[in-house]
């Protein structure tokens, strides 16, 4: 039953629609039972006996259907308008905390629009109650003091646990709702890092991952490589071949940076590889590389694709823009001397 209450399956103003509908049961059903037991068969007796099945059966209809505006109505209407403020003038302030759910459920359950209007009305509704339980205190029914004390202990208890559930549920959606956001917020952010085609790093979160590595003043190198003839593979095999290239390759080097630092899209057919550790460990990386590259091209096409590679090692207080001039400058050199090699100095 109560987890039912937190089911976000379940429309909100439905599951606050069943608390108010057993506030309004229990509350009139205790009512009629301590005035049966207490001053016998009269007008209150009778008034909360009537609300306690006008309430139970809306809220049966509501519950069972579904369909909770009607009933929703029917119960605020009685309970606002009649109920409530009949206990008031019937107990005077032992039943105050029955007139301040009233007004609670105004504001839970009317939408935008009307819920100042309709809180407004009830505010003066009620103040017109309190002053006329004060101004003809010796016309209207005052019970034994004596009684007081249950009838304002069940009002505040009642209204009290009814004021609970419904804010604990619209304060849970509000923290569910606010978990999804920033779940959500945590995906796109790091869909915003990533290459689109080929799923790894891309070159503005390139820029941020060095720029923290920098920041930690940690030892690493930065490997630009360029895929050689890749113009011609696009010629000659045609451009779709030449897509599954690229994420071909960008899965190598993914796989190949493993928890040793990151692979991410230069741009076009460029990629660099963040290594940390020296240009050894770096080198032995691209080796590794350049086996698996030859390796698929050969399985496709029988023939083997190559790259070339520039690699910077940092160096304390260089400069991110400087750390890709000098891999491309490396990476030009290789180009010049033939490609298929790997420039570090």
């Amino acid at each position: 039953m109560f987890k039912k209450l937190f089911d976000r399956s379940i429309d909100l103003k439905k599951r606050m629609f069943a608390v108010l509908a057993a506030a309004g049961i229990a509350s009139n059903s205790l009512g009629f039972a301590v005035n049966i037991a207490v001053y016998g068969v009269n007008w209150i007796t009778a008034a909360c006996g009537i609300c306690a099945l006008i309430i139970g059966a809306a809220g049966v209809y509501g519950l069972k259907t579904g369909k909770v505006r009607v009933p929703l109505g029917i119960i605020l209407g009685l309970i606002i308008i009649f109920e409530f403020p009949m206990l008031f003038l019937a107990y005077g302030a032992s039943t105050f905390p029955y007139m301040l759910l009233g007004l609670f459920t105004i504001i839970a359950f009317c939408d935008e629009k009307r819920r100042g209007a309709l809180f407004a009305a009830a505010m003066v509704y009620d103040g017109a109650v309190i002053g006329a339980r004060f101004a003809f205190c010796d016309v209207i029914t005052r019970y034994d003091s004596s009684e007081y004390f249950g009838t304002g202990l069940s009002a505040f208890l009642i209204s009290a646990a009814a004021m609970f559930y419904c804010l604990s549920i619209i304060i849970r959606q509000y923290e569910d709702k606010n978990r999804e956001l920033k779940k959500l917020a945590d995906e796109l952010g790091e869909i915003n890092k990533l290459d689109a085609q080929t799923g790894i790093y891309n070159r503005s979160y390139l820029t941020e991952y060095l720029n923290g590595l920098v920041r930690g003043e940690k030892k690493f190198c930065a490997a630009l490589i360029d895929l050689d003839n890749f113009k011609l593979i696009n010629e000659k095999y045609g451009l779709p071949f030449g897509d599954m290239v690229i994420t071909e390759f960008a899965g190598i080097i993914n796989n190949a940076s493993g928890t040793s630092g990151i692979a991410a899209r230069y741009g076009g057919q460029k990629f660099m590889i963040v290594c940390i550790g020296d240009v050894m460990k770096t080198e032995d990386m691209l080796d590794n590389v350049r086996k698996e590259y030859a390796a698929f091209s050969v399985s496709e096409k029988q023939e083997e694709f190559t790259f070339s590679a520039g690699i910077e090692e940092y160096s304390h207080g260089m400069e991110i823009s400087r750390i890709f001039r000098n891999a491309e400058e490396k990476l030009a050199r290789a180009k010049v001397k033939g490609k298929n090699r790997v420039v570090s100095k």
